[in-house]
């Protein structure tokens, strides 16, 4: 077997393979693992956003030819809230994406009638808004990215009222209505630095398919926690535009918004 002498020193090829391979594991030892952009090298992003939204509403409510002032504060809002949930849903792979929005809730309220013939009026409201949107990035550099969207708006509405016994009877009444909207918007997110972002984002639709205008509005600041959370707070506000089939439903609904985002 051939040798190498050096210096009067004998090396066999064995121990300097030996040598230059532990001279390798100990530089890859010595150099950091970016977990970070292995796992940021996967397409598919997905984020979930619970909210609480603190609304106040403007505009006028009617049925055939009943109309009434909708205006409330969110105080009195609150005070008939009885159940509520708000939160949004997203999966996106690459520049493609599929955004949720949820907002359930139902109020209830009663007064006293004139009268000996009936006790109170009460009446019980339930409300669901679902935006859906499909949305592609169009731009997506460092600190900024935006994205187009368009999909629809669905809403779901049931009143209740009753008039509870007295002299008379009790007399019940329910009127529900249902109705879907197209929608486009546009939102965008910048970076100011690695914690601190503010997103935007607006809709609007309608075009008379059903209402015959809707619309909303974002703006607010948000606080990377950590790398999977963030606290997000802003106004939003969202109108309707809507008579069809004697309904009427012309409503304001505006507040300060808190949210805790978690992207994955």
């Amino acid at each position: 077997m051939p040798i190498a002498v050096h210096h009067g020193r004998v090396w066999w090829p064995q121990r300097a393979a030996a040598l230059v391979l532990a001279a390798l594991v100990t530089a890859t030892a010595a150099t950091p693992v970016d977990e970070t952009a292995k796992e940021d090298t996967s397409p598919w992003r997905f984020r979930l956003a619970p909210y609480a939204w603190l609304t106040s509403t403007s505009g006028s409510i009617g049925a055939g030819p009943l109309s009434t002032d909708a205006g409330m504060d969110s105080s009195t809002i609150l005070s008939n809230l009885q159940i509520g949930a708000m939160f949004v849903a997203e999966v996106a792979y690459d520049r493609w994406s599929l955004e949720n929005d949820l907002i359930y809730a139902r109020f209830q309220s009663s007064k006293a009638t004139p009268g000996t013939s009936f006790g109170e009026l009460q009446g019980t409201l339930y409300e669901l808004f679902w935006t859906s949107y499909l949305g592609y990035r169009v731009i997506q550099v460092d600190r900024f990215t935006m994205d187009l969207q368009a999909g629809f708006r669905l809403v779901s509405m049931g009143l209740e009222l009753e008039l509870t016994p007295g002299t008379s009877p009790s007399v019940s009444r329910y009127y529900d209505r249902t109705w879907i909207d197209p929608v486009i918007g546009l939102r965008t997110r910048t970076y100011v630095n690695d914690w601190l972002f503010v997103p935007l984002r607006g809709d609007v639709g309608g075009f008379g398919a059903n209402s015959q205008f809707t619309w909303q509005a974002f703006a607010g600041v948000g606080v990377q926690i950590s790398r999977w959370a963030a606290l997000i707070a802003g106004y939003r506000t969202l109108g309707y535009n809507y008579d069809q089939a004697n309904f009427e439903y012309n409503v304001n609904t505006h507040g300060p918004l808190l949210g805790f985002e978690i992207s994955f």
